[in-house]
């Protein structure tokens, strides 16, 4: 089981470097086709799993965390992902002016809930860039997800009942979370 999972993981390395590389700006028509064509080839289910995993820290936490506000902000990313990495520090800044019915999460798409040296690094990278929102190693029941998404980072938006809210955005684009966001509160998405 353990070899198994090693092998998956070393597959979504290898499928996320290529889309991590791809243009850092992507035109709109661009990315509507990447979300496009992952819509259609992957039919999502319309909600997060429920899961089990533990946070960067080490502490359990489950899918009661969408719970905790009207609207939680999901961004998958990886330790090998330089646009993911170089978007943190903002995330931060902006996870610390968001309203109080607002949370972002980031989930390490490349790190098992277990010690190992991605784990590790994850830590480190997390520590580096000074975030501290939750981040979360990818349990198993992300997997369906992350076989799914196009590239890192990929960043979904989760109501209170764990149901996804809009289309994703992949790529880093913290302006377009932000958009997504306000036009959420105010009833436009």
């Amino acid at each position: 089981m353990k070899k198994t999972i090693q092998v998956f993981l070393v597959l979504i390395f290898c499928l996320c470097m290529c889309a991590c590389g791809q243009k850092k700006e992507e035109s709109g028509e661009e990315k509507k086709a990447l979300v496009d064509s992952m819509s259609e080839e992957s039919s999502l289910s319309d909600a997060m799993p429920e899961f089990s995993t533990v946070d960067l820290e080490g502490n359990e936490v489950t899918n009661d965390i969408f719970s905790q506000a009207d609207l939680t902000v999901v961004n998958f990313w990886a330790t090998y992902c330089s646009p993911c990495i170089n978007e943190m520090p903002e995330l931060e800044e902006w996870s610390k002016a968001m309203p109080d019915n607002v949370q972002i999460i980031g989930i390490a798409a490349d790190v098992p809930p277990e010690d190992s040296e991605q784990y590790a690094l994850a830590q480190q990278v997390v520590e580096k860039t000074g975030v501290s929102f939750v981040n979360l190693a990818a349990a198993e029941e992300f997997h369906p997800i992350i076989r799914k998404i196009v590239g890192v980072p990929t960043t979904f938006f989760v109501d209170r009942n764990g149901k996804f809210a809009g289309s994703p955005i992949v790529g880093a684009d913290v302006a377009g979370y932000k958009s997504f966001v306000e036009g959420y509160l105010n009833g436009s998405e």
